[in-house]
């Protein structure tokens, strides 16, 4: 698995979905194809939009806050955005089982009892309650923005995007 300068693991690739049922101290097995195989799998979990939660690679997490550090620095709503997601995020490592401990909060805060949908988002996973998944009804829409990114045609920071959700709620 590859890693970067932060030692956080990067598995490259999360496809496909889910259902899982949390264990009684609240875990939930991660698909072996979502580990590390070195037994180091450590993610970040924050809240996302549409009642569901994110877990990003520490990696990812850390290219991140490293790039929206340099623009809090003297900007008060940037240290305040950042505030808020230090506040709600929660690191989570795996077990040598592959099971992973989710917060019981933010598990409440969408709605998710003691079953989940785990849904691979390429990037990341994302985690709901079942009944809160929906597969669009216009595919159309999210395969555009797709091509948009392959044709080099986007403005946006792809990461800053997605996690975007989680101040715009």
């Amino acid at each position: 698995m590859p890693t970067d300068s932060t030692g956080g693991f990067f598995p490259g690739l999360f496809v496909g979905s889910y259902d899982h049922v949390l264990d009684a101290q609240g875990r939930v097995s991660l698909p072996s194809e979502w580990r590390s195989k070195d037994q180091d799998t450590e993610l970040v979990m924050i809240p996302a939009r549409d009642k569901a939660l994110l877990l990003l690679p520490l990696a990812t997490f850390m290219e991140f806050v490293g790039k929206a550090g340099k623009k809090a620095i003297a900007n008060r709503e940037m240290q305040m955005a950042l505030a808020y997601l230090g506040s709600v995020s929660r690191r989570c490592r795996c077990d040598k089982q592959g099971r992973m401990a989710l917060d019981r909060s933010l598990l409440d805060s969408i709605g998710a009892d003691k079953k989940l949908k785990l849904i691979g988002a390429v990037t990341h996973i994302r985690i709901c309650a079942p009944e809160n998944w929906q597969m669009p009804e216009n595919p159309d829409e999210y395969l555009n923005s797709i091509q948009q990114l392959s044709d080099g045609n986007d403005d946006i920071d792809a990461l800053g995007g997605m996690l975007q959700g989680v101040f715009g709620k």
